[in-house]
């Protein structure tokens, strides 16, 4: 069994995506584009912060580094005054991680969401007393699935990364596993692409809570 275990937020055990797409679809119409995303749209987009969402938006569509910017921080700010109002913990999430707790599992979130926004999003959902700490992105440092966060985390708490398990629901979150030297668990009811190469490069794949349950109380 594992001492402790790292999860992604977004997708793995927060479901979130409509906040998100009403955060960008508010923001594109605010600054003037006439084009929108569904959920299915949105999932497409994210996995690497907010930076990422835009460089994907404006993808193949002639764009200035004006654009760019003030797009950028109008969803940003959007993104804070709609975070939560359609969100809601994955069913089953929230009884496992209290059962992981009582265990004496050690359980953390890393997520590439600005650290402001996942501590009070976590505070909101999860309480203050299942996790024993919430790691978000600080400008300036790295996203996953760079290792930085991972190993600052596993460092502060004298984790070594063979008694940890990360757990996410997409490439980004399997790569940031690997570079940080963690067994890495893929969870499918996220947002991931989940294709046969990215099952084979997890360590496990969980396609349901249950699934989940069974690997780390293994």
């Amino acid at each position: 069994m594992y001492k402790a275990l790292l999860f992604d937020l977004d997708g793995t055990i927060l479901h979130s995506i409509s906040d998100i797409t009403t955060a960008l679809n508010v923001s594109l119409k605010t600054c003037g584009y006439n084009f929108s995303y569904d959920d299915d749209g949105t999932k497409k987009l994210i996995g690497m912060g907010a930076r990422n969402i835009i460089a994907r938006v404006f993808q193949n569509r002639p764009h200035t580094e004006e654009d760019f910017n003030q797009l950028l921080k109008v969803f940003s700010h959007n993104y804070k005054i709609h975070q939560g109002r359609q969100a809601t913990p994955y069913e089953g999430v929230i009884v496992l991680l209290r059962e992981l707790k009582n265990a004496g599992v050690k359980l953390f979130v890393a997520s590439n969401k600005p650290d402001h926004l996942a501590k009070a999003i976590v505070a909101r959902f999860f309480g203050e007393d299942i996790f024993d700490a919430v790691y978000g992105h600080e400008e300036g440092k790295p996203e996953k699935p760079d290792p930085y966060l991972v190993n600052h985390l596993l460092t502060t708490y004298h984790i070594a990364p063979n008694e940890a398990l990360f757990i996410g629901d997409s490439d980004v979150d399997v790569a940031t596993g690997h570079n940080s030297n963690l067994d890495v668990c893929l969870v499918t009811w996220g947002y991931g692409d989940y294709s046969n190469k990215l099952f084979k490069e997890a360590t496990f794949v969980a396609q349901s809570i249950s699934d989940l349950k069974k690997i780390v109380f293994a």
